[in-house]
């Protein structure tokens, strides 16, 4: 049984010695590029000037926009070079609560981590209305179908990539909408991306080969659900919901 710790550790040893986002690795490579730009479409209409943005599982990545972004990540070295930084874990964040406008948590970071503590610490620090751009990678995706893992709300997997052994938990859309709700998030948007391509990917094309029909994913928005291998949600924070 794979717990907690184990998955933390793993990635810890494989993020000090490789980038997050290997440019050889044409899978991540789309992954990268189609996050980046939801991302910054998203933080086009959510932030402005004034706006404290808080880049949680940072890696270094960096995104346009006019406001004021806290780079957070779990290895020093990728973030040290921003003004401002923090060195931490999403599931417990050393900033104080309601002090972010916008939270931006993409790269499958929050495969890496306990999904309910980390949307509990991103509901704590978010200020009323603030909002949270939000990436994981699903167990819907189409790598699983015709398995019993297709759909399960969590487990983990092993990934090799990198010349690495990755441990994930992989959480399932259901699952995340749920969570949301339970911490009073209000979904506005949703995107998925890798939809053909794990699609292609599962029936035997290799990821480099199927990677660039990501490209295809604004066309397939509407068949993607029970395919996609990513999902990037937009939500607001609400106020707490008064007990009847």
């Amino acid at each position: 049984m794979i717990l907690q710790d184990e998955v933390s550790k793993t990635a810890v040893e494989n993020y000090n010695s490789s980038t997050p986002w290997p440019q050889n690795d044409i899978w991540h490579k789309h992954t990268f590029n189609a996050e980046k730009e939801i991302v910054e479409k998203w933080l086009s209409i959510v932030s402005s000037q004034n706006t404290l943005i808080l880049n949680a599982g940072s890696g270094g990545s960096v995104y346009n926009t006019e406001g004021t972004i806290v780079h957070l990540d779990i290895i020093e070295k990728y973030i040290k070079h921003f003004e401002k930084y923090l060195v931490g874990s999403i599931e417990e964040i050393d900033l104080p609560a309601e002090s972010v406008d916008v939270i931006i948590c993409v790269g499958s970071v929050l495969n890496y981590a306990d999904a309910q503590r980390a949307v509990s610490e991103f509901y704590r620090i978010l200020k009323p209305n603030g909002f949270l751009i939000l990436e994981f990678e699903r167990s819907d995706s189409a790598e699983f179908l015709c398995t019993t893992n297709h759909g399960k709300d969590i487990f983990t997997n092993v990934y090799y990539y990198n010349d690495q052994k990755h441990l994930l938990w992989l959480y399932s859309e259901r699952h995340i909408r749920q969570l949301l709700r339970q911490f009073h998030f209000k979904i506005v948007r949703c995107k998925r991306i890798h939809t053909l391509s794990s699609l292609l990917n599962r029936i035997g094309l290799s990821e480099a080969k199927s990677a660039p029909f990501s490209k295809l994913d604004k066309i397939v928005q509407p068949i993607s659900y029970p395919f996609s291998h990513n999902t990037l949600f937009l939500v607001s924070k609400t106020l707490s919901i008064k007990k009847q």
